[in-house]
């Protein structure tokens, strides 16, 4: 990212002019926020089997405001925007669980960001639709603990010796949302390079395995300044429900052309009105 693309990524989010973003705790907040209450995230186009998107800045810059995105478009753009502000952050490849076990060969299918600042870790997940969380979420990555970062929003990271599993309450009690390795030799989270990053997201599209994401559903998502809108379709059902604090505020069954009117209206994404075929 350069210093042109930095003030257009500004622009895009409406940051205040006369804000400076810095390399500390308040910023990383209010480049998160800004982040995800003003990209949606969709999976629609890889549902529905389109071309492998174009992670490059350039690209991100012009595709995500008027199409959203998914986990690898919206944590390269948000990578990008923390590199340039001077901030230590990394990726890490996870397998997406929502509720299932984890087991041996699972592919890898999603993208999360880990900000160091002075001895503190930050956990930045701006792709996982409408449970990605509302703000960063502060954890020691050392030992297991329970972190409540707003009001509705409780997580418990889960460390083992070779691997992180991030849990979400909901409904009172947690839901297993994803792992990912933790290396044996560092006791840290084992990080991805870019290229690394670019292959995964192929495989996403391209490779063996059932990826639900791919597979299963298409989700359409974005949050407000105290909501999750959570649009969602499976099995030939389509649906809505809205969040507030971590609670269900409003929820209906639709059809397919008060689906996509909807998202329009409420995410500004503008798709082709037609029905999703079941896979």
């Amino acid at each position: 990212m350069d210093a042109e693309q930095f003030a257009k990524y500004l622009e895009l989010v409406d940051h205040p002019a006369q804000l400076t973003l810095m390399p500390d705790v308040t910023s990383l907040y209010i480049i998160y926020r800004e982040h995800v209450t003003r990209f949606p995230y969709q999976n629609l186009h890889l549902y529905l089997g389109k071309p492998l998107p174009d992670l490059s800045v350039s690209s991100l810059l012009e595709t995500l405001p008027i199409q959203g995105g998914h986990c690898f478009q919206q944590s390269e753009l948000m990578f990008a925007v923390l590199k340039y502000v001077g901030f230590q952050v990394e990726r890490v490849a996870a397998w997406v669980l929502m509720g299932n076990q984890y087991q041996e060969g699972m592919p890898l299918n999603h993208n999360i960001l880990l900000v160091k600042i002075g001895e503190d870790t930050y956990l930045c997940d701006p792709g996982l639709a409408s449970a990605s969380p509302r703000f960063p979420i502060k954890l020691n990555m050392e030992s297991t603990e329970e972190v409540t970062i707003s009001e509705g929003d409780m997580y418990k990271l889960e460390v083992e010796e070779k691997f992180y599993q991030l849990h979400w309450m909901m409904k009172g009690s947690y839901l297993l949302m994803y792992r990912f390795v933790r290396s044996t030799s560092t006791g840290l989270a084992e990080i991805s390079d870019r290229e690394s990053t670019l292959e995964l997201c192929k495989n996403v599209y391209n490779g063996p395995g059932f990826i639900p994401i791919r597979d299963k559903y298409v989700k359409v998502a974005l949050q407000t300044h105290d909501s999750k809108i959570d649009f969602f379709f499976v099995d030939g059902s389509y649906s809505l429900k809205i969040f507030t604090k971590g609670r269900p505020r409003e929820e209906k069954s639709l059809d397919y052309k008060q689906f996509f009117q909807m998202v329009k209206e409420m995410c500004n994404l503008e798709f082709e009105a037609v029905e999703i075929l079941r896979k």
